[in-house]
């Protein structure tokens, strides 16, 4: 029988596992998403096994045999999360990057603070539970903890050298009185780690597998959506949802992230919607449609009365304001406004879809507002996989959207790393040539933006008296 090439790329999401075979031209063989359970999810509790055992069941959706026996696995994951592992190799409950607290950055001897984005969470364990803290053996991220589930060597994957002050150091580690050697030695991004062991092949793959260290989530989505060159913006959207754009030199803003990109020089200039597709799925549990497909829920909100009776906001329809006077977390206040008494299932829903579009067009004049032109958009994740959404927002917007070959760029990304280490790609620009394509673009009416632009004028002020009421 011959053998397909195939690499498995695997993704960690904060509510659900993402795998695919894909093939070395970027096609996606075989595709599973595995959510973990929903309580835990609810709760912000989501155990490490729960990757695990998400891991397994994908595996057997995509249906790995000896024809489609991957040549390597690479796996990504959310961060900056981190697992506590004990001493006898048990991994403790997770410390979540949307959950777990974080520690106040130390006084600093210097002007610039410390910029590890890991360090505050660990150091919030220890102070919370410090004789957990003293169990602890090792911390790992996601990825790096599954890889090593499956048989690599232990490690911690690393983007480039240039994301060593925002991971950790000595210096760093000193400050927050963590020890140092709880955290495995680096490993750069995209290179052989181990091999699948028996123990990791009782699923139905063959031991001897190469395991490539993959990176984090936003990371592998800009290599995956072909943002790798200054001046293209990737949306990646799932749980949360983050605007990322490719910069050929270093911005310092109060208003947005600045991180260095996979590839060396580059930036990675972000705006960061902590509760994007978490919103979503609060509404549809909240309105007993957990059953329903997210393009039949979106079908019914899109044909909600909406638009046409501007510039006053439409009679019978609602507005919702997310995350009131907070910065992001969805346990905060959140409110429902109706215009005209009760509304209907679709029209809330429509009001909660326009309020994810309004916090992307917020973000865009915050890159316009930094010197930033952003023209169009990558897309990346589970939301891009919906057409209708994908004009609704570049109707918001008004930017050309592009959906990619595969919709996860995160598997994308992991695909071309693959790529690499198995030297069929002498580059990341060579990977991500093979593996990433534009497969449909999505042009904004310029009548309908122009309505919207109106709409989000009233929306922001409306938004600002609601949070006057919490004062």
């Amino acid at each position: 029988m011959k053998r397909e090439a195939c690499v498995l790329a695997v993704d960690i999401g904060t509510s659900s596992l993402k795998a695919a075979l894909i093939d070395g031209g970027g096609g996606e063989i075989a595709f599973a998403r595995e959510v973990y359970p929903q309580d835990a999810c609810a709760s912000g509790t989501v155990e490490a096994r729960h990757w695990e055992e998400a891991f397994v069941r994908a595996l057997r959706r995509l249906g790995v045999s000896p024809r489609l026996e991957p040549l390597a696995i690479c796996i990504s994951g959310n961060g900056p999360t981190l697992v506590p592992l004990g001493k006898d190799g048990k991994e403790l409950r997770p410390l979540h990057w949307h959950g777990a607290r974080k520690a106040a950055p130390p006084a600093s001897g210097t002007d610039a603070p410390p910029r590890s984005l890991f360090l505050p969470y660990a150091a919030a364990f220890k102070e919370r539970q410090p004789r957990l803290y003293a169990e602890t053996a090792h911390f790992l991220s996601p990825q790096d903890w599954l890889a090593w589930r499956l048989g690599a060597d232990m490690v911690s994957a690393l983007p480039s050298s240039s994301y060593i002050p925002y991971y950790w150091n000595d210096e760093q580690c000193g400050s927050y009185d963590i020890e140092i050697a709880k955290f495995p030695p680096f490993a750069e991004m995209g290179t052989p780690v181990g091999k699948l062991s028996r123990r990791g092949a009782a699923w139905g793959l063959e031991p001897g597998i190469p395991l490539i260290a993959g990176g984090p989530d936003f990371i592998m989505a800009l290599i995956g959506t072909g943002a790798v060159r200054a001046g293209l913006v990737c949306d990646r959207a799932g749980s949360s949802e983050g605007i990322n754009l490719c910069a050929a030199a270093p911005h310092e803003s109060g208003k947005l992230r600045l991180l260095p990109h996979a590839k060396e020089g580059l930036w990675n200039i972000g705006a960061i919607l902590p509760t994007s597709g978490r919103l979503f799925e609060w509404f549809r549990h909240i309105t007993g449609q957990d059953e329903r497909s997210y393009g039949e829920i979106l079908e019914e909100i899109i044909q909600a009365p909406g638009l046409p009776s501007l510039p006053v906001l439409s009679g019978g329809s609602s507005v919702f304001f997310p995350d009131l006077a907070a910065s992001g977390a969805f346990t905060s206040p959140s409110a429902f406004f109706s215009l005209a008494g009760l509304s209907s299932r679709a029209s809330l829903g429509r009001s909660v879809v326009e309020a994810l579009g309004f916090r992307v067009l917020g973000a865009l004049d915050t890159f316009r507002e930094e010197g930033f032109s952003v023209e169009e958009l990558r897309l990346s994740g589970g939301q891009a996989k919906n057409a209708l959404w994908n004009q609704l927002k570049a109707d918001i917007s008004g930017l050309t959207l592009h959906a990619m070959n595969i919709a996860d760029g995160e598997l994308a990304g992991d695909a071309c790393l693959c790529l690499m280490a198995l030297g069929e790609a002498a580059s990341l620009d060579e990977a991500c040539n093979r593996v990433v394509h534009i497969k449909e673009s999505y042009i904004p009416g310029r009548e309908l933006h122009e309505q919207y632009c109106r709409r989000y004028a009233q929306y922001k002020d409306m938004e600002k008296k609601a949070e006057g009421f919490l004062q």
